[in-house]
């Protein structure tokens, strides 16, 4: 074993916030080739101690702290190279061996600390350049891993699709926190922590555009290699995802959506092996 390699005890620990904070993503890998399997699942590892920040944090400067030792822990990891995170350390390793971005890092990292504030998207428009970060930089992180050259189109497509029902399911955390997800004029009352209000039209808009971007991750996908399927295998759930939020007992200000591991793993095994999202 190299320096650059994890021990066992952290290899454990890396699938196993994989496994808990990025299911999708972690389910994915197991289908990579072996080659990239391990980077893959430090990348979904990685997404998913930054995107549980925002669950947890109900301040949004703490959060913000959260996020910027990250983004520091990043940029300077000391002489030995390692920052004592085992996850961090992992996906730093990732970077460097697969020339990923840092300034992409950079990006992800600080739209979701902006995002941890209450203030809405000012727009649509606003509201889709965020998932073109939030959820986007993953899926090119992971097309890079795999080494496929996701084009502009599917990748926004792909964050579009993502993005909007990963939004549906943190609707009760953010308004638990007093955090407005989408722009005031999507939002019934973005700012009433607890809110009574019916969010269903909302759940609806989200399922109706989430759904016209995966027709359009489809159409994309028309004639492309194994891998690149093989970079968007969570977009497998997000079907599953807007069937649950608008389930006629959900109450989407309220209600956690929750899959079961392995109706979350056949969803993915029956994209891997039909190589249809």
């Amino acid at each position: 074993m190299t320096d650059a390699e994890p021990k066992t005890s952290n290899l454990d620990l890396i699938r196993t916030s994989a496994r808990t904070y990025a299911p999708d993503r972690f389910y994915a890998a197991l289908f990579a080739p072996a080659e990239v399997r391990a980077d893959l699942i430090a990348l979904a590892a990685f997404t998913g101690e930054i995107e549980r920040i925002s669950r947890q944090v109900h301040e949004a400067a703490l959060g913000e702290i959260r996020v910027a030792w990250w983004r520091d822990a990043f940029l300077s990891r000391g002489e030995s190279g390692r920052s004592g995170n085992p996850i961090l350390d992992a996906f730093a390793e990732v970077i460097r061996r697969r020339g990923l971005s840092l300034g992409r890092i950079e990006d992800y990292l600080a739209a979701h600390a902006d995002a941890l504030y209450a203030e809405p998207p000012a727009s649509d428009d606003a509201f889709f350049a965020r998932l073109r970060i939030v959820d986007g930089t993953p899926f090119l992180f992971a097309a890079s891993i795999l080494g496929a050259n996701l084009d502009e189109a599917t990748a926004d497509a792909a964050a579009r699709a993502w993005g909007l029902a990963r939004t549906g399911l943190d609707l009760p955390y953010a308004l638990a926190h007093g955090r407005a997800l989408l722009p005031l004029a999507r939002s019934p009352n973005p700012y009433e922590e607890g809110s009574a209000a019916d969010w269903r039209p909302q759940i609806d808009w989200l399922a109706a555009e989430g759904r016209r971007a995966l027709a359009d991750v489809r159409r994309h996908l028309t004639g492309k290699s194994r891998e690149f399927t093989t970079a968007l295998l969570p977009l497998a759930l997000v079907e599953p995802y807007f069937r649950a939020l608008e389930g006629a007992r959900h109450e989407p200000a309220r209600d956690i959506v929750e899959i079961a591991p392995i109706a979350r793993l056949w969803r993915i095994a029956r994209a891997h092996w039909s190589g249809r999202i």
